[in-house]
């Protein structure tokens, strides 16, 4: 009665054990010994389940694949969060950085950012920034590039419009 006891036990402090042992591969040194962050990490691919505020970042080299835990996505991704998982998503082609696959803050050479957008070229009613980058729309108070601001000698009257002023009165 007590071999069949003892075996029984046996069994089921094996079976507790086993969840234990799962959970220490899981989070495992993984390919360049950095799992942090990782729920799940594997030598060969690495992090493929993240802590809950932690975005997921797979690095593509060829046709390998590498997951890695960060807070903040590098430049050229943007972060998505999820029910099941916040992952790094890569912004659009003429892109460098972005909030989302739709805003972007910085484009790549040769292009230009006009709200939030990567353009060849700048659309029309916009001037070409050369030291930034980025189209700036024309000013529409600026006609031949001379200032249309009312002379000091001018009043405005109720539509904007300068008007002479009265002569001053002579003492």
């Amino acid at each position: 009665m007590r071999a069949p006891l003892c075996l029984l036990l046996l069994v089921a402090h094996a079976v507790d054990m086993l969840p234990l042992n799962r959970r220490k591969k899981q989070v495992g040194t993984g390919l360049g010994g950095n799992c942090t962050g990782c729920v799940i990490c594997s030598e060969e691919n690495g992090c493929s389940t993240c802590q809950q505020r932690l975005f997921l970042f797979i690095h593509r080299e060829g046709i390998r694949q590498y997951g890695k835990c960060v807070h903040d996505c590098p430049p050229g991704y943007f972060g998505v969060r999820g029910q099941e998982v916040n992952r790094c998503k890569k912004c659009g082609a003429t892109c460098e950085s972005c909030f989302s696959q739709d805003f972007c803050i910085q484009c790549k050479r040769r292009f230009y950012l006009y709200k939030g957008k990567c353009l060849s070229t700048c659309p029309p009613g916009t001037a070409a920034q050369q030291s930034t980058w980025e189209c700036q729309e024309s000013n529409p108070n600026q006609k031949s590039g001379r200032d249309r601001r009312p002379r000091k000698d001018r009043k405005l009257d109720g539509r904007g419009e300068g008007r002479p002023r009265p002569p001053s009165p002579q003492p």
